[in-house]
């Protein structure tokens, strides 16, 4: 279980490297780094922390603190330091800053990226931190991280966003190393799948902090109780209904039970077609026939995966 060290309020008394950042998305370029940092901390006898901002740095985020926290464990973190992003926080120096650190944790060393910024301004920097280090008294030492590059882009947050926006999942899935998800309860909905078109759906409650892919129609895969199962997803207004507010719904093949009130995590894999008004419900069904041979599509591409 990770410990939470509250940046100005908790200690952290064994000796340790922090790693520094957003880690919003902790993309593949935050895991290259959490890598190096892991094998630094191993190599140096020093606990892992990495440094959170609890609600991100305004706006809705990629994946939530908790998920961020879960998914850390994986490279031996042994606390987060977890960070408000408050007026009172913007308004600290980089060196300040630096000093908050030192008074509350036992800092050995400290990693982040190259692009790395902090304290008032955005002036903290690499070099900032690199001169922090060079000072004997302070007792430390520092490593910075090169950016990751994909094709010509280098690896961001911004540009998964920019991605996901488009309804690019494919790129985004490749820039986060795993597929975008969201994780949220099955509600009740109008039970309209089921009874009007034959595809019965879930309607996942999208949480109101994370941050919205495009709307449109998606290939998903969600994991229950062990097993995975294929779908299609609509996240977005059902116009041929005429409901206009954005709802998850999710359609799994070969999949029976009641899930109400459970906790599902949609992985998106594709994006499939724009949301379109349909004349009719008849309609609207030969469509999600067409919509559900993609997974046929995908299973075929695994089995001759696997066979390769």
């Amino acid at each position: 279980m990770l410990e939470i060290v509250k940046f100005g309020q908790d200690n952290y008394d064994f000796p340790c490297l922090l790693v520094l950042g957003c880690f919003e998305g902790l993309h593949i370029g935050h895991v290259e780094l959490l890598k190096k940092a892991k094998l630094q901390a191993k190599i140096n006898g020093l606990d892992l922390g990495v440094m959170l901002f609890s609600d991100g740095k305004g706006g809705k985020q990629l994946y939530s603190f908790d998920e961020r926290a879960n998914y850390l464990e994986q490279f031996g973190v042994k606390f987060i330091l977890k960070v408000d992003f408050t007026d009172d926080f913007k308004k600290i120096k980089p060196l300040d800053f630096l000093s908050h650190l030192d008074d509350k944790l036992n800092i050995k060393a400290l990693m982040s990226g190259k692009d790395f910024r902090f304290g008032l301004g955005a002036k903290g920097k690499a070099a900032t931190l690199k001169t922090y280090a060079d000072d004997e008294e302070n007792g430390i030492w520092y490593m910075s991280v090169k950016d990751i590059v994909y094709g010509e882009d280098k690896v961001s947050t911004s540009l998964i966003k920019a991605k996901l926006e488009e309804g690019n999942v494919l790129l985004a899935n490749a820039l986060l190393g795993r597929n975008f998800s969201v994780t949220g309860a099955v509600v009740k909905g109008a039970d309209r799948g089921a009874k009007v078109l034959g595809y019965p759906t879930m309607n996942i409650a999208y949480p109101e902090n994370k941050f919205e892919i495009k709307q449109g129609v998606y290939d998903v895969k969600c994991t229950i109780d062990g097993n995975d199962y294929l779908g299609i997803a609509n996240f977005g207004a059902r116009p041929t209904f005429d409901e206009e507010g954005a709802v998850l719904e999710v359609h799994l093949q070969n999949f029976e039970g009641d899930l109400y009130d459970r906790e599902i995590t949609v992985e998106f894999t594709d994006y499939i077609r724009d949301i379109k008004k349909f004349e009719s419900a008849e309609e609207l069904r030969a469509q999600l026939e067409s919509d559900m041979q993609t997974l046929h599509k995908e299973e075929n591409q695994n089995v001759e995966a696997q066979v390769d």
